[in-house]
């Protein structure tokens, strides 16, 4: 009887357990889910609209994540990384180049303000990004290239004077490069990838397996990554030509230089 006693309320313990534990509801799992997708699309929504901003002189639309002091902060820390790496190669304020290259910089810097004033209303939150001074860092190197960092840093390497056969072109480049700068390109593909590893993580928790995740990838290389950059330089070139005609150079010497 003890015994039996003792199995009773064994049984009768693990019955208050059972009922315990609170019961399934289906219903309300949809419901959360639903809220969720509901809160999320909003979000994606106001984010669209939020962060939307417009390319000075083309207008093309574009979702802008980054703040102008973010851009700046990111830019003067590769200058000084760059600089740094090419101490021993970048060429004295004296030289040739170097005198020629802030020469034909500084009367395209003068139309980059006349330029902004006319396509672009600035705000104080982004008018100390737009009124830096340009810097003009020439390194020797047979290297074809140039190129600008956010925060008015250009960047021209010697063996691009192989191909550059006067003034007009020369400004054909800097201006192309300025562009860049103006239309916030670097911010931009900063944006993008934001939004690429944002839809990666989604692919990820949708799929551990990552086999969507794999199509993904070079997916975006082939229909986003590489179009977009193109745009980008279609857009500072028309950029450059505005520059460079208001500048009082030759835009045709743009045709020259990139073909």
């Amino acid at each position: 009887r003890l015994s039996l006693s003792r199995q009773t309320r064994q049984t009768d313990t693990i019955l208050v357990k059972k009922q315990t534990h609170p019961p399934t509801h289906p219903h309300l799992c949809r419901e959360i889910f639903a809220i969720s997708a509901l809160t999320l699309t909003g979000g994606i929504i106001y984010g669209y609209y939020h962060f939307q901003d417009e390319v000075p002189y083309t207008k093309r639309k574009r979702l802008l994540l980054t703040s102008p002091q973010h851009e700046l902060t990111m830019g003067h820390n590769q200058y000084k990384q760059l600089t740094q790496f090419h101490k021993k190669d970048i060429l004295p304020s004296h030289h040739r180049a170097s005198v020629t290259v802030h020469r034909v910089g500084s009367r395209l810097a003068s139309s980059t303000k006349t330029f902004m004033k006319q396509y672009h209303s600035s705000s104080s939150a982004d008018a100390d990004f737009y009124n830096k001074p340009f810097t003009y860092t020439i390194i020797q190197s047979d290297q074809v290239n140039a190129f600008v960092l956010p925060g008015n840093h250009i960047f021209v390497y010697t063996g691009l004077f192989q191909y550059i056969q006067n003034e007009d072109e020369l400004a054909a480049v800097l201006g192309h490069e300025m562009a860049h700068v103006l239309a916030r390109h670097g911010g931009e593909r900063l944006s993008g990838n934001v939004h690429m590893t944002l839809f990666g993580r989604l692919l990820w928790w949708i799929d551990p397996s990552l086999l969507l995740y794999s199509i993904f990838v070079p997916a975006v290389k082939v229909l986003r990554e590489l179009p977009h950059s193109r745009e980008h330089e279609v857009e500072a070139d028309h950029i450059g030509l505005v520059l460079a005609s208001e500048a009082c150079f030759d835009p045709r010497a743009a045709k020259r230089v990139f073909g």
